[in-house]
């Protein structure tokens, strides 16, 4: 992806919930086609993060400032009233 980002194919990166639990780091390439990062040793097997954070350093690995984050509908902060 790194390279990918490098050549100028890559132009936004968005963090969103995965279907059951965790998140996804999905990339628009300026063809508008969307992708999820994938697992490295295995090419077709879409990544889950378990942490938003985690996501979005992979995000800032290959080379994005600036990452969008979808809230799942039921997000709610703990303690926040």
């Amino acid at each position: 992806m790194k390279e990918l980002f490098d050549s100028g194919v890559l132009a936004s990166a968005t963090v969103e919930p995965a279907d059951g639990a965790g998140w996804l780091l999905k990339v628009t390439k300026q063809s508008g086609e969307v992708v999820a990062v994938t697992l490295a040793a295995q090419s077709s097997q879409v990544k889950t993060y378990n942490r938003v954070n985690a996501a979005m350093m992979d995000a800032y690995r290959i080379g994005f400032r600036t990452v969008a984050v979808s809230l799942p509908e039921d997000f709610e902060l703990a303690g926040a009233r």
